[in-house]
């Protein structure tokens, strides 16, 4: 019986050092992935004190013209909830051919949320959010879990997203 019990006490001592680790961390996985502009110039990511909750992730191009009509009103509101919200970030997935055309795009309207390296975009946390049309845009919670996609990653309007964005984000 002493046995059992002390491997019982060495058991759940072990879980409390090894699950803290184990916990899923979407933001973390990408966060390598990430650069960021700074004065119109690429730079690394700078990591966060806090990795955030919830990160929606935006995939668009250059080339698109309705990602080029959306994306000014993304900027636009993404200033004003980011500000209220530190436990949100948003990330930029570019279908651009080439990095000066995705950098290029980030400038012209002026993105201040991060971005994936261009070759990023096949990476599994990025590519199994992504659905066949652009612009499109999702938001995920820090296990990866989808909370706004649709059934099969079908495509929906970016501005329902947002709405949807602002009723699951507090």
């Amino acid at each position: 019986m002493k046995t059992i019990i002390l491997h019982f006490v060495i058991g759940i001592g072990v879980l409390h050092l090894v699950l803290p680790g184990v916990r899923a961390d979407y933001f973390g996985k990408i966060e390598p992935r990430l650069f960021q502009l700074e004065d119109g110039k690429r730079v690394d990511f700078k990591k966060p004190s806090k990795n955030p909750q919830f990160t929606a992730i935006y995939y668009s191009a250059h080339w698109c013209p309705p990602c080029r009509a959306f994306t000014p009103k993304l900027v636009d509101w993404y200033k004003d909830f980011k500000a209220k919200h530190e436990n949100f970030e948003l990330v930029f997935v570019s279908s651009d051919k080439s990095e000066e055309a995705q950098i290029d795009y980030m400038k012209e309207v002026g993105m201040p949320w991060p971005a994936a390296k261009l070759a990023s975009k096949s990476d599994p946390n990025f590519k199994k959010y992504a659905t066949s049309g652009i612009p499109y845009l999702v938001l995920i919670d820090e296990n990866g879990k989808d909370l706004t996609g649709k059934e099969g990653n079908d495509w929906q309007p970016p501005t329902e997203v947002l709405k949807k964005i602002e009723e699951l984000v507090k």
